[in-house]
């Protein structure tokens, strides 16, 4: 497994990659099966504020040449007691479905502790559905729910808003 940081030259891969990982995995969630949701945050605008925002990284998850899926940081990001330079947020891990049971997630996984590692962090954070399978990956590699809140965007399904907040200290 390889990160490769991506950058605007990269940007119509990105769009590809985000929005069919999303559908494969999220369209559960919504009425409009994410639609709304994936032209708010996948779209060549909204992804260029993304790859030219200082504080965000966003990585392809490769493997074979082959792109899987990507990972997005928020590098600096406060977190309970922690100040921004000691928390990093993992804001996305989204794999293609046929990428999963690879082992990519575990060396994603190992990746990020490894730059949160080198930046100095403290702790990683995140958010991730309840409804999903992820908790219980994350829970996998030492992370510890720590919290929950509610997704509160229209249009995703009333039952399926809550989200828990997950941590992992360095």
């Amino acid at each position: 497994m390889e990160l490769k940081a991506c950058t605007l030259q990269n940007l119509k891969e990105l769009i590809n990659i985000t929005q069919t990982t999303y559908r494969e995995h999220y369209q559960y969630l919504w009425k409009d099966k994410g639609e709304q949701y994936i032209q708010a945050n996948y779209t060549a605008t909204a992804l260029s504020k993304e790859l030219t925002d200082k504080n965000v990284g966003v990585y392809f998850i490769m493997e074979a040449n082959e792109i899987y899926g990507f990972l997005k940081l928020h590098f600096d990001a406060a977190f309970e007691n922690y100040s921004v330079k000691k928390a990093l947020e993992l804001a996305r891990i989204y794999l293609l479905k046929k990428g999963i049971g690879k082992g990519l997630g575990k060396a994603v996984m190992q990746a990020v502790e490894e730059i949160a590692i080198k930046l100095d962090k403290k702790v990683i954070w995140l958010k991730t559905m309840d409804s999903s399978e992820a908790a219980s990956f994350y829970q996998n590699y030492g992370y510890e729910v720590c919290g929950e809140t509610t997704l509160n965007i229209a249009g995703i399904y009333k039952e399926l808003q809550r989200q828990l907040i997950l941590k992992k200290l360095l």
